[in-house]
């Protein structure tokens, strides 16, 4: 009997306030949870996989996922979260994740998504937030007829192993000496990070993965991202004789811009959310940006599912 009181009890916590939706915890795999919400009507199949971002869990910064997936829901669209192995805890600080682990946990989780009853294989989304946008267009190259669309938030782009090397350099370089380096995530936590997770970002390049995802795509991004504007390089000094001349380094060309440049499929844009950061101030108060994020994601797919 109290097994059943407590069934009762977590299914009547899922359903919103609207009773449209009810949320199930999943094991997409032993060690592989997830959350899986669907419309309590009208729902004709269309589904969105929700990858978190670097060392969070499936309901991400402020719980912007939990919140994503109830307003999917609300217009007849299910959803999957899940908390990738080695992180998926946002009070962990030993991580102990891989980007092959991220990729493994993602395929993992389209393969349960559709298994699952009601879920339309053709009409399939992801979205993914900072390090959960790297993993969804690495998996979008790797398998193109995946998801119809994508959508990231605050993605980083270019090649990956050279971009967090530079970014956690202190840690990087303690890891290659001693295994694992620390990290001070400015305002949240310290996390432990192996020198496994560096290197499997070797030779990942997210301009090139771009190219072979064929689907509709979506960058949203806050002016003041940190990944938005990074550090130009010194001028270069040229000795000539006993001439020195001074060039300044070319100016750094706007990730999203390059993204719709290079991204294949039809309908790609952009949103710049003006004033937000990478998580688009969803702890500072009720600013608007980052309802800004989740109902022109809504929308997103709403148009392109």
């Amino acid at each position: 009997m109290k097994r059943w009181h407590a069934l009762l009890l977590v299914l009547l916590l899922g359903w919103t306030a609207a009773g449209r939706t009810a949320e199930t915890a999943v094991a997409i795999a032993p060690e592989l949870k997830g959350a899986w919400m669907k419309p309590d009507k009208g729902w004709d199949g269309r589904t969105v996989l929700l990858l978190h971002g670097f060392a969070s869990d499936m309901d991400d910064a402020g719980g912007l996922f939990k919140r994503l997936a109830r307003e999917l829901a609300g217009k007849g669209i299910a959803s999957l979260r899940i908390n990738f192995r080695g992180e998926g805890d946002a009070k962990r600080t030993n991580i102990e994740s891989t980007f092959a682990t991220r990729l493994e946990d993602t395929a993992a989780a389209h393969a349960w998504l559709v298994e699952q009853p009601g879920v339309n294989a053709s009409r399939l989304g992801v979205l993914g937030f900072s390090l959960g946008a790297s993993t969804a267009i690495e998996t979008g190259a790797q398998y193109p007829d995946w998801f119809k669309t994508m959508a990231v938030w605050s993605s980083p782009s270019g090649d990956q192993f050279a971009l967090l090397t530079e970014e956690f350099k202190p840690a990087y370089e303690q890891a290659k000496k001693e295994g694992t380096g620390r990290v001070e995530l400015t305002g949240w936590k310290t996390v432990t990070l192996r020198r496994e997770f560096f290197e499997s970002f070797r030779g990942v390049d997210l301009n090139q993965s771009l190219a072979k995802y064929p689907g509709a795509f979506l960058t949203v991004r806050g002016s003041d991202d940190y990944l938005r504007t990074p550090p130009a390089p010194p001028p270069k000094l040229t000795l000539t004789g006993t001439a020195v001349s001074v060039s300044e380094p070319p100016k750094p060309v706007d990730p999203d811009d390059s993204f719709l440049l290079i991204a294949p499929g039809d309908p790609k844009m952009k949103l710049l959310i003006k004033g937000a950061d990478h998580i688009f101030h969803v702890f500072d108060g009720e600013k608007g940006q980052a309802r800004q994020a989740v109902e022109a994601t809504v929308d997103w797919f709403e148009r392109t599912l």
